[in-house]
């Protein structure tokens, strides 16, 4: 009985551990160099529209966890105001 136990411990621990194998497939992106170029890849970009006059759109969006900095904006064809921002990723 106490093998059948151990057996089935086992097994399940090994199935647990290979399942979850993907997820430290890909390590974290980590860069030593103060120098690191930021490529298109590298930013995510997000619009907001409806904002009434370019004076009140923020220059730094806190979007939680990220702050998102304003890269443009532009007066809509309804008279509001839309902005595009961007954080890197």
């Amino acid at each position: 009985m106490k093998l059948k136990k151990v057996l089935t411990g086992s097994t399940l621990s090994l199935v647990l551990l290979v399942s979850a194998s993907p997820a430290f497939a890909e390590s974290p992106k980590v860069s030593s160099s103060n120098n690191h170029a930021i490529t298109a890849q590298d930013i995510e970009t997000m619009k907001v529209g409806g904002w009434k006059s370019r004076d009140v759109i923020p220059n730094i969006l806190p979007f939680a966890p990220y702050k998102w900095y304003l890269k443009d904006a532009w007066l809509a064809s309804d008279g509001t105001w839309t902005a595009l921002y961007a954080r890197p990723l």
